[in-house]
């Protein structure tokens, strides 16, 4: 268990950065070794309604889409705008470390959320991300960019809920920040 703890955290050394197109550091990628070790911790760590799905890469994100930032106005791109909604719905996410996503009704008892993350600062953070659903079950994602599809059974019908999304550890100005993407869907 403490192997896929740390690989869930910050290696012990980092791995060097290059310049992406644009002069910018380029994000860290991740061995097989290394995401199959995240999918393992992942696994062993799940609430009993909650499965998950290694699905890759993230669909192509449609219809309305919520643009989440941590200090900023949530915008909405499309046709629905940001209310109480019922699913699907795509969502993006940038520099956060505590907040909660949109309010959504279900009207079946089981739905899913596709979702990818990456770390912003610290890039090699030993925090974790988490997503906890208001109605059960708090997973944590791993932070290489890989998409998962993560289903939660036994939630209430027609009931609001809200995804909260939160780094872990955060303390004396170690914040550490995630940003990424998703689609919630039955």
């Amino acid at each position: 268990m403490a192997t896929g703890l740390l690989l869930l955290a910050a290696p012990a050394q980092a791995a060097p950065e290059t310049a992406a197109a644009g002069g910018e550091p380029a994000k860290r990628t991740f061995s097989a070794a290394e995401i199959a070790a995240n999918n393992a911790a992942v696994w062993a760590s799940l609430p009993p309604n909650v499965t998950m799905t290694v699905t890759g890469s993230m669909p192509k994100l449609q219809g309305s889409i919520d643009h989440y930032t941590q200090d900023g106005p949530t915008v909405t791109t499309g046709m629905t705008p940001f209310a109480v909604s019922t699913i699907p719905y795509s969502f993006t996410f940038e520099g956060f470390w505590g907040k909660n996503g949109r309010d959504f009704k279900s009207t079946r008892t089981s739905f899913c959320k596709d979702i990818e993350a990456t770390w912003d600062y610290p890039e090699e953070s030993w925090h974790q991300f988490k997503v906890a659903l208001s109605a059960g079950g708090t997973i944590t994602v791993p932070t290489d960019g890989v998409t998962r599809t993560w289903c939660w059974s036994n939630v209430p019908t027609n009931t609001t809920m809200y995804f909260n999304y939160y780094s872990t550890g955060n303390s004396s100005g170690d914040i550490a920040k995630a940003s990424g993407s998703g689609y919630v869907h039955y």
